[in-house]
């Protein structure tokens, strides 16, 4: 079994819910690690033998770019899609973090993850 990483993708979106967040937006780190069996591509040198790291990323950047009140339901779509990209992909782990949260403090970021 090998891990695919899709390290720090930068995104400027609109998610949160305080009007505020919807319109003014803020930056989001996400990682991405998909455990996927790789016997086959190791041998014959074929991408449609693994997951493309591109796919992931375009996986995640579609759901970045659909505005949402909650990083719960970006971080379940994400994972739906790139569970979707194949069926070897046997677990899929996602993080989000948005960087300078508005919660009243001086806060880098908060995260959430989830591995299913």
């Amino acid at each position: 079994m090998s891990k695919i990483y899709v390290n720090n993708a930068w995104f400027y979106s609109f998610h949160g819910c305080l009007h505020e967040e919807s319109v003014i937006g803020a930056e989001y780190l996400i990682n991405v690690v998909v455990e996927t069996n790789t016997d086959v591509a190791e041998k014959n040198d074929d991408l449609k033998n693994t997951v493309d790291y591109v796919d992931i990323y375009n996986a995640i950047k579609t759901e970045m770019d659909k505005p949402s009140k909650l990083l719960e339901s970006v971080m379940e779509r994400m994972i739906v899609s790139i569970k979707e990209i194949s069926g070897d992909a046997s677990v899929v782990d996602v993080s989000i973090k948005k960087l300078s949260p508005p919660i009243g403090g001086n806060v880098d970021s908060v995260e959430l993850r989830k591995k299913v």
